[in-house]
């Protein structure tokens, strides 16, 4: 014979129409009866003709507020489970609530109603052990005023209970326990009677909680609440107690009687549940939602007068082409090191969080001076710079970091973080692996780089990007050898944006691959164009971006633009970054053998600028060094920058490699880089980059420059 269970009833109470329709839903959906009041005074007259299983009410209401919820209901019933919300997100109207009598507490907005149905599930839960606990001292008291054969049942029910029950005198000295209690507790029943029950105690709650249970049986009052006690062997345990007072015929106390379960496994559960809301499961560092609640709580104990409270957003740069170059359990990997490294660097005191993806967040301590963060920012970027060792392969990574002080940068969570990575991104344009810190001309910027992105997906499809091309000259035959494809960006009906501006933007976005592709088919197309044209053979080097490289595909793209362009392979020049190739991997190594099969030529551009190992550098089959610009500019006046170049000068002849130097600007440049022994030379001194119509020109008046 089956038996119908009404449905569970649910009564909302909010102001706000959004909220409890999403409330309603979403319970209606779990098989519950819910019932829906705008404010507390219509909820508060619902009661008078039923009695829900379970009230959700938000804390600020017009007319009837929460609180006079939560005080109405406890007067009518004080084991009517009532949740509270609120959207103010201050600790003191928590602590108000739960005191007037409000079971549990979440902040507005809800970001998972799953989180509301398990507070509310735990409540009905308390709510029906409170009742059976209540239902169960009462029959016991009573039992015990009964006939002897009546107390000689329900000693076989304590003694029989699923359990611990303990009784004790007036003084708490333990009179009785049953076989429950010896088996959860450790302790035999003779070991147990005559002591204090303080032999569970873990120290694991104040002193003022069991103040508090004592004052309230002691004053003939019935008390429920939660101990973390400890086994005879030390184990620790959790039990829901409910402790009731026995008195005689004139009503005075003689024993106190403790009926407790055994919830160790919930709060396990609960911990665990815990655990993953509020902690990151890879890096085991604190994650966004438990980030953004300290950082609330910071704002909200930092003396205004006296202390800076710092907010610091911490990117890592260039993880996305590890993941696709060793693969993303070799990325988790990294991370977890760059975790554990950052903890290290950041001290005890520190919060630090994965706030997403390959970004964090650190929260150091209130402090005094506002340059002490900058100082703790320097020393975690210092310390990331450091090699990594992942798998038996050394990895080198930095981060951009950016930092805001409050309140001068924000007064809020959302301010904080919105202005401490817009800092960040100020760190990646500077040329990554630096700390910024906030300034208010930042957020223009900001959303001058979030409007470019938008446009820049679209930049391909509208025809907006061009190729121009800057000459490659060699000195002693004054001919034309070479020539760099250049991307430049013009939205329509706007000015030109510089590479510089809209470049990074690519990279962090992805976008860098259609377009590098795209870059790559137009030079190569335009190569063969100027050789019908008449213009004599020369290699046209194209920049290869990390993303691109890391591409298993690379490879194939690079021989189908090549077999439908026409260009022969060695008229091809593939610019590849010192950061992108410069890792002893065989997943590298593989890659530009297989390039070099085809034909084209690898030069190694930017040479001389990141951590180059040199002794890998020899077994690249690289055919090109480029000296970079930033060492031409400096090398005349620099003694420093002139010794790199004529390191990288020596460097090249002693592995028989080509030397290019670009960025050469004046006569002076010029005769100190020939004097040296590198013949080709790319800059303003003979020619600033060209469309492609000015460039045939170029080679027509300039045949021998």
């Amino acid at each position: 014979m089956s038996v119908n269970v009404s449905p569970p009833v649910l009564l909302t109470i909010d102001d706000e129409e959004a909220v409890r329709s999403s409330i309603a839903a979403f319970f209606e959906d779990c098989g519950y009866i819910v019932l829906q009041a705008c404010d507390g005074h219509e909820g508060i007259d619902m009661l008078t003709n039923m009695r829900p299983d379970v009230i959700i009410t938000d804390l600020r209401m017009p007319n009837v507020d929460g609180l006079e919820v939560v005080t109405s209901v406890t007067s009518l019933d004080d084991n009517l489970p009532i949740v509270v919300l609120s959207g103010t997100g201050m600790l003191t109207d928590a602590l108000q609530a739960l005191r007037c009598g409000a079971w549990d507490y979440l902040p507005k907005p809800l970001a998972d109603l799953a989180e509301l149905e398990f507070v509310v599930n735990r409540c009905r839960e308390r709510a029906r052990l409170v009742s059976e606990n209540r239902a169960y001292h009462e029959n016991l008291e009573l039992l015990v005023k009964q006939r002897t054969a009546e107390l000689r049942t329900l000693c076989i029910a304590v003694e029989q209970s699923a359990n611990s029950v303990v009784i004790t005198d007036v003084n708490g000295t333990i009179e009785y326990v049953n076989p429950k209690f010896t088996e959860v507790s450790g302790y035999s029943s003779e070991e147990a009677i005559g002591r204090n029950p303080r032999i569970l105690r873990s120290d694991k709650q104040l002193d003022s909680y069991y103040k508090e249970m004592w004052q309230t049986i002691s004053s003939g009052r019935e008390w429920q609440g939660e101990f973390c006690n400890k086994t005879k062997d030390g184990r620790q345990y959790w039990e829901l107690c409910s402790i009731a007072p026995i008195k005689d015929e004139h009503g005075s106390i003689t024993h106190y009687v403790a009926n407790k379960e055994d919830i160790t496994a919930r709060k396990r559960h609960e911990d665990q549940l815990y655990y993953q809301a509020n902690f990151d499961q890879l890096t085991g560092l604190p994650n966004r939602y438990y980030f953004q609640k300290y950082l609330e709580l910071q704002l909200e104990l930092v003396d205004h007068d006296t202390q800076f409270l710092t907010l610091m957003v911490l990117d890592i740069d260039n993880l996305k082409a590890v993941n696709d170059t060793f693969g993303h359990d070799f990325g988790d990997l990294l991370l977890k090191e760059i975790a554990h490294r950052m903890e290290l660097a950041c001290g005890l005191n520190t919060v630090v969080s994965r706030f997403v993806g390959d970004e964090f967040t650190v929260v150091p301590p209130l402090s005094r001076e506002a340059d002490s963060a900058l100082f703790q920012a320097e020393r975690i970027r210092s310390a990331l710079n450091d090699v990594f060792m992942i798998k038996g392969t050394e990895i080198t990574t930095s981060a951009c970091i950016g930092v805001a002080i409050y309140p001068e940068d924000g007064e809020c969570v959302e301010s904080m973080l919105k202005n401490a990575e817009a800092a960040m991104y100020q760190a990646k344009r500077d040329g990554k692996n630096a700390v910024v810190l906030y300034t208010r001309e930042l957020n223009s910027q900001l959303e001058q780089r979030f409007l470019w992105d938008a446009r820049l997906r679209k930049a391909l499809e509208r025809d907006e990007f061009t190729l121009q091309y800057q000459p490659q000259v060699d000195q002693c035959s004054r001919s034309i050898v070479g020539v760099e494809a250049l991307l430049r960006w013009t939205p329509a009906g706007e000015s030109p944006v510089t590479p510089t501006q809209f470049i990074p933007i690519l990279e962090e976005n992805g976008l860098i691959v259609p377009v590098g592709e795209w870059v790559l088919q137009e030079a190569c197309r335009q190569a063969v164009a100027w050789r019908q044209a008449g213009l004599p053979a020369m290699r046209i080097s194209v920049n290869i971006s990390a993303l691109q490289f890391m591409r298993s595909d690379l490879e194939l793209t690079v021989r189908r633009v090549l077999e439908q362009s026409g260009l022969e392979p060695v008229c091809l020049c593939l610019e590849l970054t010192e950061s992108v190739i410069m890792t002893d991997s065989d997943p590298t190594l593989k890659k530009l053998a297989d390039l070099k099969e085809i034909g084209v030529t690898l030069s190694l551009d930017d040479f001389g600028t990141g951590y180059s190992s040199l002794a890998y550098l020899g077994r690249l089959p690289i055919n090109e060094l480029k000296i970079d610009i930033s060492f031409v500019r400096r090398m005349l006046s620099t003694p420093n920058d002139a010794a790199v170049v004529n390191t990288i000068i020596a460097m090249g002849h002693g592995l028989g490699v080509e030397l290019v130097a670009e960025g050469v600007e004046t006569e002076e440049q010029l005769q100190y880089l020939l004097e040296r022994g590198c013949p080709v030379i790319q800059g303003y001194y003979f020619s600033p980059p060209l469309t492609a119509e000015r460039f045939v020109a170029f080679c027509g008046v300039n045949a021998k420059v």
